[in-house]
């Protein structure tokens, strides 16, 4: 997978926005790896000098001195913008060469394995005769389960039945018996696989 860099710029106070802009421009200087950015280095250090005198000057000063600092990191966000396309560019995902910019580096997505078991089922009776609402917690990387049910004891594997499948984490199960003792518990599929089920929650429905 290609390295990226990472640009928050919305993110950052105007400080962080000035020193991330000085630490392009100091990493740019005379840099093999990108020898033509849209703005020279000279001049990235020359607007962090201008956006620094502007944030000390805003710090207890006047309204006007705090709308002409937003004004300059407003035009420095664009400027940043404008060399992280021209880093990424050059690059072409090449973490070596990204790392010389200034930028920080993205990180890269991790891969999700198999999904958790799902906690707290909950088998909630409802205002409808012979339903039951379920619910569980969700769980990371998961995405849908199967919902499982049985009438009979629980403790033995072959006495649970897929009764449906859903992509969130509540399901209602309907045509039940009144007040009959139900078991239910779901196990989490992801792109890997799927995961435990979980432990059951008993319910009657009305």
């Amino acid at each position: 997978m290609k390295a990226n860099i990472k640009l928050d710029l919305f993110d950052l106070t105007p400080l962080r926005v000035q020193a991330l802009l000085r630490n392009v421009a100091e990493k740019l200087d005379g840099n093999a790896n990108f020898p033509s950015p849209p703005t020279s280095a000279a001049d990235l250090a020359a607007k962090a000098a201008t956006l620094e005198a502007a944030i000390l000057e805003a710090i207890n000063g006047s309204q006007a001195a705090r709308a002409a600092r937003d004004a300059r990191v407003m035009e420095v966000r664009g400027i940043l913008r404008s060399v992280a396309d021209y880093v990424r560019m050059v690059a072409q995902g090449d973490a070596a060469k990204l790392t010389t910019s200034g930028f920080e580096l993205a990180k890269r997505p991790e891969p999700v394995g198999v999904p958790g078991t799902a906690r707290d089922m909950q088998a909630r009776m409802t205002n409808s005769k012979g339903a039951l609402e379920l619910r569980w917690r969700t769980v990371h990387g998961a995405r849908g389960y199967q919902v499982w049910m049985t009438a009979s004891d629980p403790n033995v594997e072959a006495n649970w039945e897929a009764i449906g499948y859903t992509t969130k984490a509540s399901h209602l199960v309907t045509d039940l018996e009144s007040y009959k003792a139900y078991w239910f518990c779901v196990s989490a599929i992801g792109a890997a696989g799927e995961g435990l089920q979980c432990d059951p929650a008993m319910g009657r429905a009305a």
